[in-house]
């Protein structure tokens, strides 16, 4: 059973067709060419796993209150503001790059989004200055993969969902590995910019300084609610999504005249678009996921892992080799829904702590979003500086290394996703 499930799958994602899709055909297959199940349970499971979900209504209402945030003139205070903060030191513009998607990842969630808001701005700009195109393209892909980490996170309540564990937990998880990553990149960044002699920005002034700050600070305020709302208990994850996009609606308006009234039906029509190509996966990973563990896939696989991995760091370094082999073809959010209902009793059977192993997961589909051939910050990176693909995979290879190095020491080092929520009373 587990078997003609698979094997459709993976010839109809082949032949092309959206995962989606892919997942539906092959669990339909095989209620029907096994009399023990009956083809009416798959839109059973469909409708059941769409509208029974409270928490999953937080992640398009984090991706609707994104797409608004990087319409809003969010993305040039925030660029202002990491310019007087870093733009001093030797390639500046290259760590303002960094210190951009850490800032903004904490407000959008999104690293197709940050590419989009940030490189626009940042791209031509760093061209301008002196910086070559395809390092300026590839830093700017790169630095997205903090977004999805750093809360709010939208692959991070998919897994939550799907865990069954605290969203607050898993963002409070996400905030010190986020940090690293960006530290982690920005050791690249020093060696390229001293080795090509790119140039400083002057620093601010104090007053200056207090102007950029003044300026950003509506914008900082949006992680500031959805976090602090949640940790004081004053609303959760959905109801601080919810309080996120009203917050986006009035706030960037008033203070930064952004987005223009005219703009948000494109707004809504494109996070309600994407909204509905994840819960269409969702839907039929709930179909899919009900045959695979009919046929009882899940525990042959974990029996299987464990015979070859024994030891949970080895099985952590199988899942994200996987993980990274799964990023080319699919995005991250397709890997957590369709992989985690198969590797987390795994997880849990060696021992792993399932917020631990979510950070993990979290981190390593993300760098699905810059592998080729289908990374969608990738693309996003091209068509905005017009360089083809071949002109940047050797560019972003220092960058992605980085990313790898800094996620093995968080998958060693668990207290490293586990401090926070632990000291915030989110775990145990």
């Amino acid at each position: 059973m587990a078997e003609t499930l698979l094997i459709v799958f993976v010839v109809f994602i082949l032949l092309g067709m959206p995962i989606s899709i892919a997942l539906g055909v092959g669990a339909l297959a095989s209620a029907m060419l096994y009399p023990a199940l009956n083809p009416i349970i798959i839109p059973t499971r469909f409708v059941g796993l769409i509208s029974d979900s409270y928490l999953l209504l937080a992640a398009p209402l984090f991706i609707l209150a994104g797409n608004i945030a990087a319409r809003g003139g969010v993305a040039r205070v925030i660029i202002d503001l990491a310019t007087a903060l870093v733009g001093r030191f030797r390639g500046g513009l290259a760590y303002v790059n960094v210190a951009d998607s850490m800032f903004f990842g904490g407000i959008s969630g999104s690293a197709v989004a940050d590419v989009s808001a940030l490189g626009t701005f940042l791209i031509p700009q760093m061209e301008r200055k002196g910086y070559d195109r395809d390092f300026a393209t590839a830093l700017t892909i790169a630095t997205a993969v903090v977004a999805p980490i750093i809360p709010p996170s939208i692959i991070a309540v998919i897994y939550a969902w799907m865990a069954d564990q605290s969203v607050a937990a898993m963002f409070a998880a996400g905030v010190i590995p986020g940090f690293l990553i960006g530290i982690g990149m920005a050791v690249p960044v020093f060696v390229i910019a001293r080795k090509r002699n790119y140039p400083k920005e002057p620093p601010p002034s104090l007053p200056e300084f207090m102007r950029v700050l003044w300026a950003a600070a509506p914008a900082l305020m949006i992680p500031v609610i959805i976090m602090g709302g949640i940790i004081f208990g004053l609303f959760t994850p959905t109801e601080a999504a919810a309080v996120a996009v009203v917050y986006a609606l009035i706030v960037p308006p008033i203070f930064y005249r952004q987005p223009a009234l005219r703009e948000l039906p494109q707004i809504f029509a494109d996070s309600a678009r994407l909204s509905g190509v994840i819960g269409l996966i969702i839907g039929f990973v709930g179909a899919f996921g009900w045959v695979l563990t009919y046929s009882k896939f899940p525990h042959q696989v974990a029996e299987a892992i464990a015979a070859i991995a024994p030891h949970w760091t080895l099985f952590i370094f199988m899942v994200i080799a996987l993980y990274i082999l799964l990023g080319t073809f699919l995005t991250p959010s397709e890997i957590i829904l369709v992989s985690v209902p198969v590797l987390l009793p795994v997880a849990q059977a060696s021992g792993v702590d399932p917020i631990h192993f979510g950070l993990v997961c979290v981190i390593a589909s993300a760098i699905g979003h810059i592998t080729p051939p289908v990374g969608l910050c990738l693309f996003v990176g091209m068509a905005i500086s017009g360089l083809p693909m071949e002109k940047l995979v050797k560019p972003l290879l220092p960058f992605l290394a980085a990313i790898v190095v800094v996620l093995l020491l968080i998958a060693v080092l668990p207290e490293l996703t586990l401090f926070l929520p632990r000291l915030l009373g989110f775990a145990q």
